[in-house]
């Protein structure tokens, strides 16, 4: 079974195409950029009806998001690195991981099971996480230049790995020596509106590579995707269009199973 990542523009239609890490209290779903949690609190019989239900429901809420920062934790910036990793060396990733935990919103009603149980569903984007673990900015030329290309030079981009490639928030793309090539982290455009610059599909989006940048990886390391020298050339190509295509929302990451 090969994986593809194609980075094209627009996304398929058809069979469910988004790509999610389900984990037994929550999900991560790069397609539609959000990461969800569940939780679950105890009717007490022995109170009023109403205010049983209330404290129930926010003990859920509390369980949610305690189950919540714990995949939070888990989902990778790059392929060396996870959220916990920033977590354990700076206090101030713990406070911006633990607002982001807080400020989770409540998804659906409650669910009430026989058994006195009710279930909440808390959630928090992407997009949040994004910016506030974030490498450090280094201000690479090719990120922050216009280029000399526009979005119609380019009508899409197709990278096509084998099967290992992997979602995270800031993908790489390297040479087979693991020099780096293209970073998202780079791109301002990427920081700022992550669900809108990438967009991670499971499926193939496009049937006609004509128009298409089409570039052959050698394999994926993760979220790393590596390239052969002969498609260095490719790469310096798509560097002059990425901040275009990054800003308006048509730089798709496709995993192909």
């Amino acid at each position: 079974m090969m994986w593809s990542l194609l980075l094209v523009v627009g996304a398929g239609k058809g069979a469910d195409t988004a790509v999610r890490e389900v984990f037994d209290k929550g999900e991560i779903d790069w397609t539609h950029g959000f990461v969800r949690a569940k939780g679950y609190g105890f009717v007490d019989p022995k109170k009023p009806k109403g205010q049983a239900r209330l404290l129930a429901e926010r003990a859920a809420v509390v369980d949610a998001r305690r189950n919540l920062l714990e995949i939070l934790k888990g989902v990778h910036i790059t392929s060396e690195t996870v959220v916990e990793d920033y977590m354990t060396t700076s206090d101030l990733i713990v406070q911006r991981v633990e607002g982001i935990v807080k400020g989770a919103r409540v998804v659906g009603k409650p669910k009430y099971y026989k058994d006195g149980r009710v279930e909440v569903v808390v959630e928090v984007s992407l997009d949040t996480l994004a910016k506030e673990v974030a490498p450090k900015e280094k201000g690479v030329p090719g990120a922050t230049s216009k280029g000399k290309e526009s979005p119609k030079d380019v009508q899409g981009v197709i990278i096509k790995t084998p099967k290992g490639a992997k979602a995270c928030l800031y993908p790489r793309i390297v040479d087979e020596k693991g020099n780096v090539l293209l970073d998202f982290s780079d791109y301002p455009e990427v920081r700022s509106a992550w669900s809108r610059a990438v967009k991670f599909v499971k499926g193939k989006v496009s049937q006609n590579e004509a128009g298409q940048l089409v570039i052959e990886a050698a394999e994926a390391k993760g979220c790393d995707i590596v390239i052969k020298r002969d498609q260095r050339g490719k790469i310096e190509r798509l560097k002059k269009v990425a901040r275009f295509l990054f800003k308006a929302g048509k730089f798709v990451i496709d995993l192909v199973m």
